[in-house]
């Protein structure tokens, strides 16, 4: 039996560099308390290792999964 895709109500919203870097600061700023540049420092650093699998930091690990928007 074939699966057929429901199409989506909401469109695909394309970002540029720039507005992919604001939306990561953005979600940054309102998850974490810091700015986008200091989380990726931190992330560099491994100031987040150990916290990333902890349930209790999941904000670390919802911001990990957007640090393409921030990067090239």
């Amino acid at each position: 039996m074939a699966l057929t895709a429901k199409p989506s109500s909401t469109p695909i919203r394309w970002l540029s560099d720039d507005e992919g870097r604001a939306f990561f600061d953005e979600q940054a700023r309102t998850q974490l308390g810091m700015s986008g540049e200091e989380f990726l420092r931190r992330w560099d650093a491994g100031e987040f290792a150990a916290t990333v699998d902890d349930p209790e930091h999941d904000a670390v690990r919802r911001l990990a999964a957007l640090i393409l928007f921030a990067r090239e």
